[in-house]
């Protein structure tokens, strides 16, 4: 077997590359195995460092440490890349052209996402490598694609959760299109590509009610993509009756992204498996837990966990571990802000008058936030708005003065100034400040509505 073999001049840094990624990788559908956040970035790195290799072979390399991009790497990121290789090795996806409908000269076909792969120590530099290659079928397809969207390495590790990249990759692949309409398919189809979760492994509640598919999946997905990346993207629902029958998406560019890049993006936070470890859960567990679960409901559930367990105001926590499985589980942490507070309007504009007309577009757009952030709120359990109460009522009640928290503890929500701040505040916790881009869309969708 022919092995590409890396020299020191020609050493690839997935890090700052970008990905042509053939469109029949892009929405892959698991059958066996769960695809997670990790696996689809750590894929991603695995084919952009094969694209780059400027020798043909079968096995391709790089640096352990180029691929992991974290400067306080150790053994911890060892051992998470070696459970997501086996992962790679053992997950069955099928591949197809992005679409379920059956056209004349399409192919289908299954396979492992890797081959195989192997992790060795150069004894002479003491370097550690990683080795892998990929399924003969599909290698061609994979590293010479005819038809492929163009990927960020570096947007993609400003996302956190599975849904969110899987969301990002798809759309990208609609941004040239002159429609900028993404596949309209089922909403049950988009499920398992979203959610990285085959069919057979869903809950019963997933699968048949749409609600929780948007809830848990397409909501934080869409503020996700739009947060962080260069492209904005619209939920569109096609209804039979009152039911959701099928759903796609439009996909604009956005000049500038809300969040400014990392300058050396990471595949793994090993920070988060240290943060786990130091409530009481042990590192083997730890590992099992940051590998299976999406990173963003980590971050959540340990911030709640950390901020509970330095409450004065509280009973003391019993088991810090405990809760934050429960959090991790049932998924009631409130998300974890990305984005600073919000600047009182007068200050986001340059003091601008309450006559400008941004400063009342800017009005009619977070009336329009704070309704769609009720309706996230109706949707939730009352454990999980009873944790936003909470929230709020630490973090930001405080600050607001004398009359607010009063009005709070009174009239609770039924206090309509109470109840306009409360919106506010979990709007920015769920989607962030507005850009020039979100108010754009608004105002488009104003005039179209109009």
């Amino acid at each position: 077997m022919a092995t590409k073999r890396a020299k020191k001049t020609d050493v690839v840094s997935p890090s700052s590359a970008e990905l042509r990624k053939a469109v029949e990788a892009i929405a892959i559908q698991p059958k066996s195995g769960k695809i997670t956040l990790l696996t689809r970035k750590l894929f991603n790195v695995l084919l952009a460092v094969a694209q780059q290799a400027d020798e043909s072979g079968d096995t391709y390399r790089a640096l352990l440490s180029d691929i992991v991009a974290n400067s306080a790497f150790d053994s911890n990121d060892t051992a998470l890349v070696k459970e997501h290789l086996r992962r790679m090795v053992s997950v069955q996806v099928e591949w197809s052209t992005g679409t379920s409908s059956q056209k004349p000269g399409r192919k289908w076909g299954i396979s492992t996402l890797i081959a195989d792969a192997e992790i060795l120590e150069d004894p002479a530099t003491r370097r550690v490598w990683v080795e892998f290659s990929f399924a003969p079928k599909i290698k061609k397809k994979l590293l010479d694609p005819v038809q492929y969207a163009r990927l960020s390495l570096q947007f993609q590790s400003q996302l956190r959760s599975s849904a969110g990249l899987a969301l990002y990759e798809i759309c990208v692949r609609y941004l040239t299109n002159p429609s900028h309409l993404t596949m309209r398919e089922t909403w049950e189809w988009w499920r398992p590509i979203l959610s990285g979760t085959p069919d057979t492994e869903a809950g019963d509640e997933a699968k048949r009610e749409y609600k929780y598919f948007k809830r848990d999946y397409l909501r934080p997905a869409i503020a996700e993509v739009n947060a962080v990346t260069n492209i904005f993207v619209e939920l569109i629902e096609h209804r039979e009756g009152r039911r959701v029958a099928e759903i796609q998406f439009r996909v604009t560019e956005r000049k500038q992204p809300m969040l400014a890049l990392d300058e050396h993006p990471n595949v793994f936070d090993s920070t988060l498996v240290d943060r786990m470890v130091k409530i009481g859960i042990a590192l083997k567990d730890a590992q099992t837990l940051y590998a299976d679960s999406e990173e963003n409901r980590i971050r959540a559930a340990l911030q709640m966990t950390e901020q509970r367990m330095r409450s004065t105001s509280l009973p003391p926590v019993r088991s810090a571990a405990a809760l934050f499985k429960d959090a991790l589980k049932k998924g009631y942490a409130p998300p974890v802000e990305v984005l600073p507070p919000a600047a009182p309007v007068a200050s986001r504009n340059n003091g601008a008058p309450a006559d400008d007309p941004k400063t009342r577009l800017l009005g009619e757009f977070s009336a329009h936030r704070r309704k769609e952030a009720r309706a996230l709120y109706d949707e939730q359990g009352e454990q999980e708005r009873e944790l936003a109460r909470q929230t709020f009522e630490e973090d930001v009640l405080p600050e607001l003065g004398t009359h607010m928290r009063d009005d709070w503890r009174k009239r609770g929500l039924e206090s309509k100034l109470v109840e306009t701040s409360f919106f506010d505040w979990l709007a920015r916790k769920t989607w962030g400040e507005p850009t020039d881009g979100d108010l754009l869309a608004f105002t488009l969708n104003q005039t179209r509505a109009a």
